[in-house]
């Protein structure tokens, strides 16, 4: 992909409403309340828009990956499991707006230390 098409990526991803249950995987879900969900979506839109200004300055793979990891890191893990499911769901949308694998930072944060690293263990081929 071209720094602009990437660009464009998170772009619309920052447009998209989220946490409304209209995905696939969700639809089944029971929204959240705006109190839980809003605080989640400005931190994804602000994660975007840092995402935004790194290609802007062609920065390395390594500096994109961890303004995903510190963005994730950073938000407060909801209490609800649905809710960190999605939360989830779109911080993997934002690495695959970037080309970038994200699913070991996801994984670390949705069942910690242990179990994430038995899950990398077990899943190589």
């Amino acid at each position: 992909m071209t720094n602009n098409e990437i660009l464009d990526a998170l772009k619309a991803f920052r447009d998209t409403p989220k946490f409304r249950c209209t995905e696939p995987q969700f639809r089944i879900l029971n929204p959240s309340p705006a109190s839980v969900t809003q605080p989640l979506e400005t931190a994804l839109n602000d994660c975007a828009s840092e995402l935004s200004s790194l290609i802007k300055r062609d920065a390395p793979p390594e500096h994109l990956k961890s303004c995903i990891a510190a963005s994730f890191k950073s938000v407060q893990k909801p209490f609800d499991t649905e809710d960190r499911e999605y939360l989830a769901y779109y911080y993997n949308q934002l690495g695959q707006c970037v080309n970038i694998e994200v699913s070991s930072i996801i994984n670390r944060w949705l069942y910690g230390f242990l179990l994430s690293t038995l899950l990398r263990l077990f899943n190589r081929v």
